[in-house]
């Protein structure tokens, strides 16, 4: 009777983890690297929505038709939707009122800056998709997809808070992997986010006036601002840290993926120069040239290219031939901008750690990116600037870039050079010998001068406003190179560069949008399956791409 007693009727329990438990830079920092995950990583056929969108541009090789079991099929998409609701957005969530309740000004504002990039993303890629319904848990366990633009209206609304918030911002994350805890940069980012949104709608609305305050305000115009996750060398048991298409492709196994033949054909030969990046985006492994089972494409009056020459060994677009055991053979990426290694002729199957060792980059958005969507706004509607100077500014930020990356890896690559005794013949049988540094192949100052000059002569020779933005179309979707998803917006919104390669199969009706995960449609009675030609909100050009 006179004993005190405790009362075991215990709610909470101490060893069980709670959100408030959460620490606010883990949660943004696996936010953070889930978003890239969901964006960039590259498997076997599990991959990120970079390499979806891609293939379906040319930028890499799509192996057979659209929706094919290797292609954007609803089955191939289960982890980027995962990575981007279940582990990015989820993650913000839980962020977000711990944050505000220490009010982490910083972290709430890099946080909303992710959870637009990401919405902005699912919008862009699948159109109507989950949202206010979305991340309820067993409140709302079947969530019903809303209309694109409604998203698309509210994230610009994010955005502003984020600014705010950054505005604000006394203390910054400690493991920021963007920006390293810059809140001017972040601001920047957002403000250009919303550049990008409303240089994307421009078909359904006149945006000039939005545009033309960002761009006063303040947009990424320089590379020391560039919105971009770095990769690094490391490979561990416990972790993979090196860009995923060097990890994919840099091996002992040699490349897994194939390069698309008429992304590198424009790179090689289409203004009858080599482009100054050419060496830097892809790898030649051999210096022999495909014959026999290796270049089965040959007479084929369906292929456009089957093999462009100059050792330079890819594939046409939805073409799906059995697989030649030539993994050491095939072209593959370069340094730039998967941290590959430079193409100096040396001529050497990929192994681990050539080139750059994977610290490469994946590009979200970059000045040169910038430049070339402010010349297409000022070309169609009037926004602040020339669009010609802006085109020859997207030429050289793009050249500067590619010139500057990774330079130390051009340097040792350049060490040991290989060049064929004659340079005019593909004779499969010829030796090789130690040459001189091709300087014709690096992004010289002449190089790039005659390049842009080439580009803006054609130009001023165009007689079109139309002829015009498909130059400069062709120009930024060169300087895409590692972004998939910005050229797979810039075509459906354009329908150019109009001279798109055809597909060498009946490859079916060109994506407008992509299939539902599997997972999601299969689950989730309110997520039926739509048709691929279905558009997304801002997409209203013709239903001719192909």
């Amino acid at each position: 009777m006179g004993c005190e007693t405790t009362n075991l009727d215990l709610l909470n329990n101490p060893s069980e983890l709670t959100p408030e438990s959460a620490d606010p830079d883990l949660l943004l920092n696996n936010a953070q690297l889930r978003f890239v995950a969901a964006i960039a990583y590259n498997e076997d056929n599990e991959d990120g929505l970079n390499v979806r969108a891609a293939e379906t541009v040319r930028m890499q090789h799509l192996f057979g038709n659209y929706s094919g079991p290797f292609a954007a099929s609803n089955g191939s998409l289960d982890d980027a939707w995962k990575d981007l609701y279940r582990e990015t957005l989820q993650d913000i969530n839980v962020l977000l009122p711990i944050a505000e309740e220490r009010d982490l000004q910083g972290h709430i504002g890099i946080a909303k800056v992710i959870k637009a990039f990401a919405f902005v993303t699912l919008v862009d890629i699948w159109g109507d998709v989950p949202y206010s319904e979305a991340l309820q848990g067993s409140a709302v366990i079947a969530p019903n997809v809303e209309d694109g633009q409604v998203i698309y209206n509210d994230m610009l609304v994010v955005l502003d808070e984020a600014i705010a918030a950054l505005n604000n911002a006394s203390i910054m994350p400690a493991d920021d992997l963007f920006y390293a805890g810059d809140a001017s940069k972040w601001i920047t980012a957002a403000r250009t986010l919303k550049f990008k949104m409303y240089a994307q709608m421009r078909l359904i609305g006149n945006f000039q006036s939005e545009i033309n305050t960002l761009i006063s305000q303040g947009i990424i115009d320089d590379a020391s601002e560039d919105l971009e996750f770095k990769y690094s060398t490391v490979s561990s048991a416990t972790g993979e840290s090196r860009h995923p298409y060097y990890a994919l492709c840099y091996d002992s196994d040699g490349a897994d993926d194939f390069m698309n033949n008429y992304y590198m054909y424009l790179l090689k030969d289409d203004k009858g120069f080599n482009d100054p990046r050419l060496r830097y985006y892809f790898y030649r492994q051999t210096p022999t040239a495909p014959e026999g089972d290796f270049l089965d494409c040959e007479g084929d009056a369906v292929i456009n290219f089957c093999y462009i020459g100059d050792f330079y060994w890819g594939r046409d677009h939805g073409y799906d031939a059995g697989v030649d055991p030539d993994q050491l053979l095939r072209t593959t990426y370069g340094l730039y901008p998967v941290g590959g290694a430079y193409d100096g002729d040396d001529f050497k199957p990929v192994t681990n750690n050539v080139g750059a060792g994977g610290a490469g980059i994946f590009p979200f958005m970059l000045s040169s990116y910038v430049k070339f969507l402010m010349a297409e706004s000022a070309l169609t509607i009037g926004t602040t600037g020339n669009p010609r100077t802006l085109l020859e500014e997207g030429i050289r930020a793009s050249m500067d870039k590619v010139a500057n990356f990774q330079s130390s890896a051009i340097t040792a690559s350049l060490s040991n050079i290989l060049i064929p005794d004659d340079p005019d013949t593909e004779d499969v049988n010829e030796e090789v010998t130690v040459g001189d540094r091709p300087e014709e192949y690096l992004i010289t100052t002449d190089n790039v001068n005659n390049y842009v000059d080439y580009v803006l002569d054609a130009y001023d020779a165009a007689t079109s406003d139309e002829e015009r933005l498909d130059i400069i179309m062709k120009e930024y979707y060169i300087a895409l190179w590692g972004n998939g998803i910005e050229a797979y917006n810039m075509y459906r919104r354009t329908s150019m560069p109009s001279d798109m390669s055809d597909p060498v199969i009946e490859a079916g009706s060109f994506m407008r949008s992509f299939l539902y995960p599997a997972a999601e449609s299969a689950t989730n009675p309110n997520i039926p399956e739509k048709p691929v030609t279905t558009k997304v909100f801002w997409d209203t050009n013709p239903d001719n791409l192909k």
